[in-house]
């Protein structure tokens, strides 16, 4: 949150990433907060295409290519409009005013933002993707939760999970509440379900159960930002929460601490001792951030105990799943690593406690949004693929057309084929499962977009908020917009909620937008009609 969380990074657009052609280990997120002392004033306009000789000359425009482009593909004139680009040079610029590094070339400001508003449009544009022809076979009913605590103070959720708290009992719904700083369990089964308070940490954002001192009871690891918004700090933890005997109550235990804002946490065994190990995503800010493994060294019988290994030094991953990629009964992981690398990356796990980094697909440019990953056989021809959603605005509040969804088919040897699958703007959390019941696997989307959303191109429309992906034949899909109107959900959970062997999906407001939506309710339960049987709305069971 994802995230985000913000489980994703918040960063200040396009130009922000020329902090890294300024200086190593500077991430490139921003909040909305520059300061003034660059100096630099507007220069006049001399025509409404920003035209002039000197943008056309090719040494200037060689010069202003190399700068922007020395260390990641060069930002492109169409992801934001004409008026916006004095903003993002001068984003850019700052930074690297600020770093100290004086191996470059920049050319004069002026004429690189002639440049690129000579090539910017006027306004962009905004696909409007196509809608299935015929009907989804599925029909939901909604049950939406009131909320009864403090007036306008609803959580903000970052992660949701289904799972078991003890082996004998019904899945409950996890969920990671960024204001409050909850992690609530709520049986959304219940007549009039609560969400009951298992653990109060800082800015929880991510969880996964697993029995990590294999004793027989379900504990919980979590991730904790440290702070809702972005910044370098070293609040960021790994946190266990051991579950007692009687799973009445949940022990906190630090298992991490002194990192920068953690997004991700994943539990594998990755050397086949028997222990588990985690693999950590440090998002971090400008100056912290990377991938970690916490291998585990206790003994037999000893509680766990972790040794941190750095396994990549670059701040802004969001993602860590975990699978065997490439055969070899060894658990890899894939990481999903935003700011200017916009990368999906594969490592693969090889004796000695090494991984082998490859770059499974790499992003056109900075501004693609990358907001998460996770596992499937989409396809179910036997093999992973990798279900990628791009969809950050909270960049610098902008919206761009690249926003959406796609597709890494797996082809086998670690190798993988990309599938543009919808256009989205502010695509943040996609799941797959078989919600039609017809054999295949089909794809749900949420939206998560700040309120003061720009361009306004982009507010022409209703904003769809939840889409479902209809797989009608191998690798086809069609469109069908389930909402419109709040794209307010940084997360959701798609599982069978009441066991009658249909998928059905969870989703609350998520952090810093729970209070846009002026709803009263905190958490939305779609149920899936399609087996007989079903409970109407309004009656949860």
């Amino acid at each position: 949150m994802t995230g985000k969380r913000l489980p994703r990074r918040i960063r200040n657009g396009v130009w922000g990433t020329l902090a890294f052609l300024a200086c190593t280990g500077f991430a490139l997120v921003v909040w909305r907060a520059w300061p003034d002392g660059i100096g630099w004033q507007k220069p006049p306009e001399r025509s409404r295409n920003a035209s002039s000789p000197n943008v056309q000359d090719s040494l200037a425009e060689s010069r202003i290519v190399a700068f922007c482009s020395d260390c990641h593909p060069m930002p492109r004139p169409e992801s934001f409009p004409r008026d916006r680009w004095h903003k993002e040079v001068q984003i850019g610029y700052e930074f690297y005013a600020r770093s100290g590094r004086n191996d470059l070339d920049p050319p004069p400001m002026r004429q690189t933002v002639a440049w690129y508003r000579s090539r910017a449009p006027q306004e962009v544009l905004f696909s409007k993707p196509k809608e299935a022809e015929t009907p989804l076979g599925v029909k939901f009913s909604v049950d939406k939760l009131p909320w009864t605590g403090p007036k306008g103070q609803m959580p903000e959720i970052a992660h949701m999970r289904l799972a078991r708290l003890a082996p004998d009992t019904r899945p409950l719904l996890l969920l990671c509440d960024m204001r409050f700083g909850n992690v609530w369990s709520v049986d959304v089964r219940h007549a009039q379900p609560y969400p009951k308070s298992l653990a109060r940490l800082k800015h929880p954002c991510h969880i996964e159960p697993c029995d990590l001192d294999q004793d027989g009871n379900i504990d919980l690891i979590v991730a904790d930002l440290g702070s809702s918004r972005p910044s370098d700090h070293d609040r960021g933890r790994v946190v266990w929460l051991r579950s007692a005997d009687d799973s009445s109550s949940m022990e906190e235990i630090v298992l991490a601490s002194g990192l920068g804002r953690v997004a991700d946490v994943r539990p594998a065994d990755f050397d086949a001792d028997g222990r588990l190990d985690l693999v950590v995503a440090e998002f971090g800010h400008y100056q912290t951030g990377r991938i970690l493994l916490l291998e585990n060294l206790a003994a037999s019988k000893e509680p766990p105990r972790f040794e941190i290994k750095v396994l990549d030094q670059r701040p802004g991953t969001i993602h860590v799943p975990v699978h065997d990629f490439d055969g070899d009964r060894r658990l890899d992981f894939v990481a999903l690593i935003s700011q200017e690398w916009e990368h999906v990356e594969a490592f693969l796990s090889r004796p000695g406690g090494r991984f082998d980094r490859r770059v499974l697909w790499a992003g056109p440019d900075l501004t693609f949004g990358s907001s998460g990953i996770e596992l499937f056989d989409l396809d179910r021809d036997g093999d992973m693929d990798i279900l990628y959603t791009n969809g950050d605005a909270w960049d610098n509040m902008y919206a761009t057309p690249s926003h959406g969804v796609q597709w890494l088919e797996n082809l086998g040897d670690v190798r993988f084929a990309y599938h543009r699958l919808t256009d989205m703007p502010g695509a943040y959390r996609a799941l797959a499962g078989d919600l039609d019941l017809d054999g295949d696997h089909d794809i749900l989307v949420t939206a998560w977009l700040p309120p003061p959303v720009m361009p306004g191109g982009v507010l022409a429309a209703p904003l769809a908020s939840i889409v479902c992906l209809e797989q009608i034949e191998p690798g086809e899909f069609v469109r069908h917009t389930l909402e419109t109107g709040s794209p307010y959900y940084a997360t959701f959970e798609l599982a069978d909620f009441d066991g009658d062997g249909d998928l059905d999906f969870a989703l609350g407001p998520g952090p810093h937008v729970a209070n846009a939506s002026q709803k009263s309710h905190w958490l939305a339960v779609w149920w899936n009609q399609t087996l007989p049987g079903r409970k109407q709305s309004g009656s949860l069971r």
